[in-house]
């Protein structure tokens, strides 16, 4: 970085051939930092490195070009130039992608506000001197997609710093970013196109974009951007709603503005700027639509399963069996429900803790809800107490036997906490419905029939 320094300094003193030489030096030095990077980096990690070198390989081809050939090569060295940029933005969105994945909807929001800030930008500083300077309309229409992209990218950039400021590879990435947007929005003014004639100026700005990429890739801190960042709240408000619908506006608006100050109308921000924000938008609203939609599906889960072992709970086990007794009415009785009373989880609780306890709980929940008819229902009805719902017309003696050796046959096996191995049984009470009985009636009948059979001291079944 010392020699990319005084390349750096020396540059605007220098001849045009000597010139050419730094510039070539400056982009070319970060090459065996950004391979180093990519070596180490994790399969999954690798693409903003392999951009990056890409892109730093492809300028510094261009401008070793320019150092060999001179003018006579210059539309060669200006397409490498001009691929090599673009392979920096990919580079630089492929880490936004990489880093940010856990805060995709922020990204989104400055992204957004940015494209819209760079169209102001552009309608009221780059427009209309380019209509001065007589830029052709692909000049312009390049200069502005150039424009909105590296802002769109800068903000995403700006998310991702912000939420994590103890990271400084972000931070000498964003100020290299923010240097090309400034050598861009200069070269605009000064001739009308950003791909030819950069003076010593604004190459100095450029190489120190680069020197940015160096201390960017040379960072202690680099490999941390191999992994994703974290993950800021991301709620949906009427604040957010609001920001989204004024940067969706502000391009047309501005555009409108124009036109009603008699100024020629700016066709290339309304289409280009409505290409890239609708899109940024509708996505973030469908984030934010899609995470509320989830927030309820978990709510809704919540309120009906056992949050230890993701078992329906006692709420919900009671709305299955009112459906299940109501499907009977008009037709032969079918509900099957089984009172299960676990024999020996106090005796865990005891001597082996709570914690030894909880995990008995789930590992039986998961045995009990193992290999059960479609249809069939494992509860957690409250501390050790579980009941299992079936529905079988025809078949409700069948069915109990089924459900009986099914609990059996799960609790068979010992299980394993704090080291030991730990066997458990189960008083079971089986009741068939009759057609008359209700939901409470029922549990009641299963529950005496359980206790009845836990008084003779055994694992039985007693039918009620």
């Amino acid at each position: 970085m010392a020699v990319t320094g005084l390349a750096t300094v020396a540059h605007p003193f220098l001849s045009s051939d000597a010139r050419a030489l730094t510039y070539f030096v400056s982009a070319a030095l970060n090459l065996p930092p950004i391979f180093l990077v990519l070596r180490r980096a994790p399969r999954g990690a690798r693409a903003p490195w392999a951009l990056l070198l890409a892109a730093m390989t492809v300028l510094s081809a261009g401008n070793a070009v320019n150092v060999v050939g001179g003018t006579a090569l210059s539309g060669t060295a200006e397409m490498c130039v001009t691929i090599g940029h673009g392979c920096l933005l990919a580079a630089a969105i492929a880490l936004v992608l990489l880093r940010g994945r856990n805060d995709i909807g922020g990204i989104l929001d400055l992204s957004v506000a940015a494209v819209a800030v760079g169209g102001l930008a552009w309608t009221t500083l780059l427009y209309p001197r380019l209509r001065e300077l007589g830029a052709a309309t692909g000049d312009q229409t390049a200069i502005l997609v150039s424009i909105l992209v590296l802002a769109g990218v800068l903000g995403a950039l700006l998310r991702l710093w912000l939420t994590d400021r103890r990271q400084p590879t972000i931070g000498w990435f964003l100020t290299a970013l923010v240097l090309a947007l400034i050598a861009n929005t200069l070269l605009a003014r000064l001739q009308g196109n950003i791909v030819t004639g950069r003076g010593g100026a604004i190459e100095v700005i450029f190489m120190v974009a680069y020197a940015g990429v160096g201390l960017a890739v040379l960072s202690p801190k680099v490999d941390e951007l191999m992994r994703p960042g974290p993950a800021p709240a991301d709620q949906l408000t009427i604040g957010r709603l609001i920001f989204l619908g004024l940067a969706l506006l502000a391009d047309p608006v501005a555009g409108g503005v124009r036109q009603m100050l008699g100024l020629p109308a700016d066709g290339p921000l309304l289409t280009i700027g409505s290409l890239l924000v609708t899109p940024l938008v509708m996505i973030r609203v469908g984030r934010l639509a899609r995470q509320r939609q989830q927030a309820e599906h978990r709510l809704r889960h919540q309120a009906t399963h056992d949050q230890l072992t993701g078992l329906p709970n006692r709420a919900e086990l009671l709305v299955r069996l009112t459906s299940a007794l109501r499907a009977e009415r008009g037709g032969e009785p079918a509900v099957v429900l089984l009172f299960c009373d676990l024999n020996g989880f106090k005796q865990v609780n005891d001597r082996l803790g709570h914690e030894a306890g909880d995990q008995l709980l789930a590992e039986v929940s998961a045995r009990l809800g193992a290999g059960l008819r479609s249809g069939d229902t494992v509860a957690r009805y409250g501390g050790d107490e579980f009941l299992v719902l079936a529905s079988a017309p025809g078949e409700q003696a069948e069915t109990a036997d089924r459900l009986t050796r099914h609990v059996g046959n799960a609790l068979a096996a010992p299980f394993l906490l704090a080291g030991e191995r730990v066997t458990v049984g189960a008083s079971i009470g089986a009741v068939v419905s009759d057609g008359r009985l209700g939901p409470d009636e029922l549990i009641s009948h299963a529950d005496r029939a359980m206790y009845g059979a836990k008084q003779q001291h055994r694992s039985g079944v007693r039918t009620g």
